[in-house]
């Protein structure tokens, strides 16, 4: 199973995306708690766009201290709430694996963890599925789990030319940000090409399509 998750080792689920709450609203994120090491990793290719208190005269509303990610050029923002300590700033940019900051109890919150969700065009309506972008399972409770994104970070299968939609768009903008080039989150004509000049440059088959062995090449940028 593919693991993707902002903790580089040992998590647990305490609360399951779209878990309906008690007062009929859905919970639009995981709840996640790291087991022994609390930091905050990027999983993706972005920019910082928001770092700080969601409210700063109010600190136990809503995300407490959080991180908005943009991924790569795409209308995909992810979120980080909760944190007790930040180490990025807005307008940064960040590669899969660099620090984000430190799992907290900041904001409406009640124990240490981590609130992480996905967002298309940074709306609050705009809830996409953090489940099929991660892969982790969708059930609260005591069992660990091991993030393996830093070898998934291009996602399952072979990658090839395509339009995909979410959660591919990520897949292809974490790709794209490897490679150098405009992270639109499309697998297009451009990216096929820079994929092809990447795979002859390391005396790979040419062929355009992101397989197991051009993977392992691409992840040694990270």
């Amino acid at each position: 199973m593919i693991l993707i998750s902002p903790y580089k080792n040992t998590f647990r689920v305490s609360q399951a995306y779209r878990h309906l709450r008690s007062d009929g609203t859905y919970h639009q994120g995981y709840d996640l708690v790291g087991i022994g090491d609390k930091h905050i990793y990027s999983p993706v290719y972005g920019t910082v766009i928001r770092a700080g208190w969601e409210c700063a005269t109010l600190p136990k509303k809503g995300f407490g201290q959080r991180v908005v990610l943009r991924v790569g050029r795409t209308n995909y923002y992810m979120y980080f709430g909760h944190l007790s300590q930040i180490n990025v700033a807005a307008g940064q940019k960040l590669k899969p694996g660099d620090l984000i900051g430190v799992e907290g109890s900041t904001g409406h919150s009640t124990g240490s963890h981590l609130h992480w969700e996905i967002r298309i065009n940074d709306i609050k309506t705009g809830y996409v599925s953090v489940y099929h972008y991660a892969g982790i399972p969708n059930m609260p409770g005591s069992a660990a789990y091991t993030s393996n994104w830093a070898a998934e970070i291009f996602g399952p299968g072979n990658l090839k030319k395509s339009t995909s939609g979410y959660p591919q768009r990520l897949y292809n903008a974490a790709l794209q940000g490897a490679l150098g080039i405009n992270q639109d989150g499309i697998f297009g004509a451009n990216t096929e090409k820079a994929v092809k000049a990447f795979q002859a440059a390391h005396n790979l088959t040419a062929d355009g399509i992101v397989g197991t062995q051009t993977k392992a090449a691409l992840s040694k940028l990270l």
